[in-house]
């Protein structure tokens, strides 16, 4: 990182499990408010297609038709290059179940956005995992120390749902949902988000989220979301940004950091953005090439004007320090 300039970073995939996890607040219209709001978001882990092989990649992911969730592009482009497995981790109890899917050219259930750059902040930061919890095999495990998962039977899980009723009720919630709705920007001003947005962390199944009361800014030349940070750190890559009426706004992409000089003092100041991908034409064309007639089945709804008003601010500053970050390592 430079001293004293702009450092960039990208949520980079992680399997270090242990973070914070920031929401902005929520309003009167509370849908998102509590961790149950956020059946639809999993965390999940990537793994060579050898069996036996270490986790390559710890994201998340938002579930928005029965087949199909959504998460970051960085997270999968090269740890699924080739080939890889899928484990989606699915309750937050003592015992717990993985849902696998294999990923190959020959039969792919990783769609990488096409217009995804690795050297591009955050743009297009998007991708599809295609995985069937209605038909995927599933593996039951019980959570040890130190973030160890051991593996049980199907007989010794069956016992834990027998003794756990809220544990079952949860795992058939999980099998038949409702999808969150898709907030669609249309890219033609810079917006400033009306309502509330909140976020979710899930590491080793724990789920946290926390208020913030945050201004939400969507700039048109960078064609993604940013805000203060409130507490998104590696490892929440993927998961959902939802608003406080509960549609899906974008998706948790990366930060970055500006080092400014304090007036009159020599000391720095430090300024940490998230910054998110958001929904728009270029990510519906997508869903729709790769989803075939569950695009179809999709609940997409026009950011402007119910949701965002139109932004007066001069965002200049913000997207020259951005554009110009591009050209350094992250």
């Amino acid at each position: 990182m430079s001293k004293g300039g702009l450092v960039l970073s990208f949520l980079l995939v992680t399997f270090a499990l242990q973070a914070q996890v920031g929401v902005i607040s929520v309003s009167d219209e509370n849908k998102h408010a509590v961790k149950e709001d956020f059946f639809h978001t999993f965390e999940y882990f990537v793994l060579p297609v050898k069996k036996g092989g270490p986790e390559v990649g710890k994201c998340q992911a938002t579930r928005v038709g029965r087949r199909w969730f959504v998460t970051a592009a960085h997270c999968l482009v090269n740890n699924c290059e080739k080939d890889c497995r899928i484990q989606l981790d699915l309750l937050e109890q003592p015992v717990s179940a993985l849902a696998e899917v294999t990923h190959s050219p020959e039969h792919p259930a990783v769609f990488i956005h096409p217009g995804y750059q690795q050297n591009v902040f955050v743009k297009n930061d998007m991708a599809l995992i295609r995985l069937d919890l209605d038909n995927a095999p599933l593996k039951y495990y019980k959570r040890g120390k130190s973030y160890k998962r051991i593996l049980i039977t199907h007989q010794e899980a069956d016992r834990f749902f027998d003794a756990t009723p809220a544990a079952r009720s949860a795992l058939y919630k999980i099998k038949s949902p409702t999808f969150p709705p898709i907030l669609v920007f249309d890219n033609k001003a810079n917006y400033l988000f009306k309502g509330k947005i909140s976020v979710i962390s899930i590491f080793d199944g724990v789920r946290q989220i926390k208020p913030n009361p945050y201004p939400v800014h969507y700039v048109k030349k960078l064609e993604y979301a940013y805000t203060d940070n409130f507490g998104v750190r590696k490892g929440m890559s993927g998961s959902g940004v939802m608003s406080n009426t509960g549609e899906f706004i974008g998706i948790i992409s990366g930060i970055f950091q500006t080092s400014q000089k304090k007036e009159k003092t020599a000391s720095a100041l430090q300024k940490e953005w998230f910054v998110f991908f958001v929904f728009n034409s270029a990510a519906v064309d997508f869903m729709k090439s790769v989803m075939g007639s569950d695009f179809y089945k999709l609940d997409l709804k026009e950011a402007y004007p119910d949701f965002v008003r139109k932004s007066r601010r001069d965002y200049t500053p913000i997207i020259n320090r951005v554009l110009s970050a591009q050209q350094k390592p992250a």
